[in-house]
């Protein structure tokens, strides 16, 4: 399969994110074969708002057949862990989603079928879609870039702006239940992201489009002057480099591993 040219990389910070995008591509690429119709790039660096360290791979790639539990569904569980393992520094910062043609056609409307997909936080599993699917997909064909094959509204439908802005509202709905879930309280970067996500929805709403997390939040934050400060303090949250912390915590652990032997004496 032959792969399309990217457009040109308008930020710096972004070269070792398209490096990684390249080797990811030749893997999957190499995996499937004749069976992969298509993949495509959609998220942050698509859009342009790739954030050095934080932001994750988004991609799509549409199959000939659904990926199937057992060897199949290993043998790429198998390719992404090895692509990782490899790349400390994407762990948890790949998202693919393999989706066959025939639940590809349900994406303009009402999403139904099985998809594998693997995301931050979940390893590759094979799962119901849902209306993220449809808005994943809006995405690809609005904002995204195609990496291989023809351009994506050759192999699936167009999300209508109606469609598009029933599924904005119906995950909306589903947030006041998954934001009272008692771990959402401990991980301040989720808090963030969920606030992002929440500004993200309310801005499709209101114009119909999508747009990144940073300019929806700037948006909300406009629109709602008395959740301005909130809404800026939940991005900078989301945006904070969690590995610095996480440093600290290793260094102090090890020094009070090594002070352990002195106090006992």
């Amino acid at each position: 399969m032959s792969m399309a040219r990217c457009p040109p990389m308008g930020d710096p910070a972004a070269t070792g994110a398209r490096e990684t995008l390249k080797q990811l591509t030749f893997a999957i690429d190499s995996h499937f074969g004749s069976d992969l119709h298509g993949l495509y790039l959609f998220g942050s660096l698509a859009a342009g708002a790739f954030y050095p360290g934080k932001s994750d791979l988004d991609l799509m790639a549409i199959v000939a057949a659904e990926v199937e539990e057992g060897q199949q569904l290993e043998s790429l569980r198998s390719l992404h862990d090895a692509f990782v393992s490899e790349r400390p520094a994407w762990v948890e910062r790949v998202e693919v989603a393999y989706v066959d043609r025939g639940v590809l056609r349900t994406f303009g409307d009402r999403p139904s079928g099985r998809i594998a997909v693997i995301n931050p936080g979940e390893p590759l599993h094979i799962r119901d879609v849902g209306f993220d699917s449809t808005l994943d997909w809006h995405s690809v064909t609005t904002q995204g870039e195609t990496i291989l094959g023809p351009p994506p509204l050759d192999l699936g439908p167009t999300v209508s702006p109606g469609a598009y802005r029933h599924a904005v509202e119906a995950l909306l709905k589903e947030w006041p239940s998954r934001v009272r879930a008692p771990w959402v309280a401990y991980v301040p970067a989720h808090q963030g992201y969920v606030v992002l996500t929440l500004c993200r929805a309310l801005y499709g709403l209101a114009t119909g489009e999508q747009t990144t997390k940073e300019e929806a939040a700037a948006w909300a934050a406009a629109r709602y002057p008395e959740w301005a400060s909130f809404i800026n303090e939940a991005r900078a949250r989301y945006r904070a480099d969690v590995h610095d912390a996480h440093r600290a915590l290793i260094s102090f652990t090890d020094h009070a591993v090594a002070q352990a032997d002195d106090l006992v004496q």
